[in-house]
């Protein structure tokens, strides 16, 4: 147990004000106390974010080395949908870490796995749309990929920004709802 205040340790303390900045506190009652420092939850966003980019950039490496034979819809749909995946993965962790210093790398990492999934994607949709058997000449005009790194963030923040504020939202009233019922049961 830790204060919500000064973050000062409650650990074997009977109900009452925190000895360090007198807030009160109730063992009895988790929404008076915080579980973690914040400084450990900054900590665990920031190795989660560090995993998670790792996990992304090798599942990335993967999806660009099978063949797709000349289906270039299952090309894209395989790159971006795993950057889709990655990105709401990393939305909902997000919302879940309650301090900030852990939060923002984990969005970043959304929005950069949105933003690469949606390049890779588009570039092997070209690609495999190049190598099919008399293609059209819409397949050379790479301007798609190009506009996809440079524009591929916009979708990115779109994703993962929605994800997080309906996670954050919902999270929020799940909490809410459980601190009214342990309220209940301790009156």
């Amino acid at each position: 147990m830790i204060c919500r205040s000064c973050q000062y340790s409650l650990f074997e303390l009977a109900t009452g004000p925190c000895p360090e900045c007198g807030r009160p506190f109730d063992p009895a009652d988790p929404s008076t106390f915080e579980t973690r420092r914040r400084g450990q939850q900054a900590l665990l966003g920031l190795g989660l974010a560090v995993v998670i980019g790792i996990v992304m950039i090798t599942g990335f490496w993967f999806a660009q080395t099978p063949d797709y034979g000349f289906s270039r819809h299952a090309a894209f749909w395989t790159l971006f949908g795993s950057g889709l995946v990655v990105g709401s993965v990393t939305a909902i962790l997000a919302a879940a870490n309650r301090s900030w210093l852990g939060r923002v790398p984990l969005l970043l990492v959304g929005i950069l796995s949105v933003w690469i999934g949606l390049f890779f994607g588009s570039d092997k949709f070209y690609r495999v749309w190049q190598s099919m058997p008399n293609p059209a000449s819409e397949a050379f005009a790479d301007t798609a990929p190009i506009g996809a790194f440079l524009l591929g963030w916009m979708p990115g923040m779109l994703v993962v920004g929605s994800v997080f504020g309906l996670s954050f939202l919902l999270l929020g009233w799940c909490r809410r709802r459980a601190r009214s019922k342990s309220m209940l049961r301790s009156n």
